[in-house]
């Protein structure tokens, strides 16, 4: 049996909101692993006279936790 935790990350792009997806998760797996889900919660952006100038993307990322043996 395992345990899945799901963290909320926000990741950033000026290129587009896939992008943006894509940072938060690469930038999870440098520090987590076990990483099985990513779930996109929304998709905003900082718009400047008139353009959007970065897309920012809310991500859910599950991962399972470590199992312990039994005490």
């Amino acid at each position: 049996m395992s345990t899945v935790k799901i963290i909320e990350l926000i990741g950033t792009s000026t290129a587009s909101w896939e992008d943006a997806a894509q940072s938060a998760v690469q930038h999870a797996a440098e520090n987590l692993h076990s990483i099985t889900g990513a779930e996109v919660i929304s998709q905003t952006a900082r718009v400047q006279d008139g353009a959007i100038r970065e897309y920012r993307t809310t991500v859910h990322v599950a991962f399972a936790l470590d199992e312990r043996p039994p005490k």
